[in-house]
Order: C-alpha cells, then sequence, then structure tokens
C-alpha cells in the first residue's frame, strides 16, 4: 500500500530543498559575476577616472561579455546614478536594486560600488 502522508511529506521536503539548492546555486553565480563586474569598473574608473555609464562601456575591453543574472537568465543590472550592481532575485522581480545589510536577505539583491 502507498503512505500517503509520507508522499505528502516527501512533496513538501523535496520542493524546499530543490529551492533551497537552485538559489544557493544562483547566489553563488551572482556573486561570482557581479564581482567580476566590479573589478571591471575598478579598472575602467582607474583608466578614465569616471563610472561607466552602462556595462556596455566595460566590454570588449574590460569584459568579454556581461555576466548573466543567474535567476533570469539576462544580464545583471547596474546602476551608474546609484552606483550599485544587482539582480532581479529569485522573485524575478526589477525593484531597482534594493537596500539593506545582507544581499542574500533582499529582493534584489544589490551591491554598493563604493570606490
Amino acid at each position: 500500500t502507498r503512505n500517503v502522508v509520507g508522499k505528502i511529506l516527501y512533496s513538501i521536503i523535496a520542493v524546499d530543498v530543490s529551492k533551497s539548492s537552485y538559489k544557493r546555486k544562483c547566489d553563488k553565480d551572482l556573486l561570482l559575476g557581479s564581482t567580476q563586474i566590479i573589478i571591471a569598473i575598478k579598472a575602467f574608473k582607474n583608466d578614465t577616472g569616471n563610472y561607466p555609464l552602462s556595462l556596455n562601456n566595460l566590454t570588449p575591453r574590460y569584459l568579454s561579455s556581461i555576466p548573466i543574472d543567474p535567476f533570469n537568465k539576462k544580464p545583471l543590472k547596474y546602476s551608474a546614478e546609484k552606483k550599485i550592481i544587482y539582480s532581479v532575485g529569485i522573485d524575478l522581480k526589477d525593484s531597482g536594486g534594493s537596500i539593506g545589510d545582507s544581499w542574500r536577505e533582499m529582493a534584489d539583491p544589490t551591491f554598493k560600488i563604493d570606490f
């Protein structure tokens, strides 16, 4: 016989573990891509004295391509005005970046450019 309660519990746990694993993988990929962009922006600023107006200004000299947002599979976001790099996050909604102490807890995981 089939155990209905066991199947329900398994489906709940399997979904949570799968979603949690997916978010952890996306967070790692986001951290790598954002770090690449920050290094490229720093090099651009060292060379020109200015921040780039868009991430397109970094290719191909500083980056071969703009790193992809692991959540929506589109290029990571950048705001020259706010001096931030950000992702749309797991909710896939672009809020223009977030403010907070921990990028892992933000709706739009955001990294401040402060150099």
